[in-house]
């Protein structure tokens, strides 16, 4: 667990995958955040409008250790990155 704590990145990029792709990589993600006990994360999906956003926030409300997820704010990405807290 020390080791997966010392590489754990707070973001993740899901930019460019196919839905299927990134709901897959956004479940061990949020996985591995909650293992290692991360209080917050960024996820960057690109467009605020896109497919995928909607995708993974579908999925974000169905987890019970997430406490909220929002846009980020405008000057670090807006509607296109996704920040969650656990």
């Amino acid at each position: 667990i020390d080791e997966k704590k010392l590489n754990f990145k707070q973001d993740l990029d899901v930019r460019g995958m196919r839905g299927d792709e990134a709901i897959n990589a956004v479940t061990y993600f949020i996985d591995d955040a909650i293992l290692v006990g991360m209080a917050r994360v960024r996820i960057l999906h690109g467009k605020g409008n896109g497919i995928l956003r909607q995708l993974i926030r579908q999925y974000l409300a169905t987890i019970p250790n997430v406490t909220s997820y929002q846009d980020e704010h405008v000057q670090f990405g807006g509607s296109g990155i996704t920040v969650v807290d656990l």
